[in-house]
C-alpha cells in the first residue's frame, strides 16, 4: 500500500470533519479527544499546538512502509533529547517526523507529538504497538 492509501483509511475511520472520536492511549485506561479538520487531525493532548497536519502521518507511515510489515521502528522520544541523541535517533517515528515535517535539524528540539501519533495509527488499525516500537501491520 502507498502512504496516501494509510491516510485514507485515517480519515474514514474519522468518518467526517469535526466528529470527536476518543483514542486510546498505550497507558490503560487513558484516552484523548481527536478530530479530523481539513488539514489533518487536531487532539486535545498537545497543548498550544494541538494539529497534526497530514504531512505527520504521510512521514510516519513513509518510515514504517521503508522498514516494512512486522519490522519494529523505534518510537523515539523527544522527552529530554535532541534530534540525533541516541534517545531521539534520525530513524525514529519522532525524530523522522521531527526533521521531515518540522525541518529540524541534529541537535535541535523537537516538540513531543509522539503519544497522538501512535495512538491514531493504532485505533486506525495501521501499526501495533511495541516497547519502544512501533509496527506497522
Amino acid at each position: 500500500m502507498k502512504n496516501f492509501q494509510y491516510v485514507e483509511i485515517i480519515k474514514k475511520k474519522f468518518g467526517a470533519i469535526g466528529v470527536e472520536q476518543q483514542i486510546p492511549l498505550i497507558t490503560r485506561n487513558k484516552y484523548f479527544i481527536a478530530s479530523m479538520v481539513t488539514e489533518g487531525i487536531r487532539v486535545d493532548n498537545l497543548g498550544n499546538n494541538p494539529v497534526l497536519v497530514w504531512e505527520v502521518f504521510d512521514s510516519a507511515i513513509d518510515l514504517l512502509i521503508r522498514n516494512g510489515v512486522g519490522i519494529p521502528v523505534m518510537k523515539g522520544s523527544a522527552m529530554n533529547n535532541l534530534l540525533g541523541d541516541p534517545g531521539l535517533p534520525l530513524d525514529s517515528i519522532e525524530g523522522y517526523v521531527g526533521q521531515k515535517v518540522f525541518q529540524k535539524q541534529v541537535g535541535q528540539v523537537v516538540f513531543r507529538r509522539i503519544s497522538p501519533i501512535v495512538g491514531i495509527l493504532r485505533w486506525a488499525g495501521i501499526a501495533r504497538n511495541g516497547k519502544g516500537v512501533l509496527i506497522l501491520q
